[in-house]
């Protein structure tokens, strides 16, 4: 099958899961938007946590690693 084929096949699809959706949706736009941005807010603060916590997480991890370089430099000077 040609590239262009795919990439014909692929745009079909694509749009015709969004006229379905839009067809389907239950609720208005601004309704649906407004779901959306609050979800999309909800995820933006789980990722800001997550991230939050493995960047501590990584600073307690080389602070331990140069505790010990630190050690084994002493013990072997």
């Amino acid at each position: 099958m040609k590239i262009s084929n795919v990439a014909l096949l692929l745009f079909t699809g694509f749009t015709a899961g969004a006229v379905t959706g839009l067809l389907m949706a239950p609720d208005e736009g601004s309704k649906t938007r407004k779901k959306w941005l609050k979800k999309a807010k909800k995820y933006k603060k789980n990722i800001e946590d997550t991230a939050s916590e493995y960047k501590d997480k990584a600073t307690d991890f080389r602070e331990n690693v140069e505790g010990v370089v630190h050690d084994v430099k002493k013990r072997f000077s």
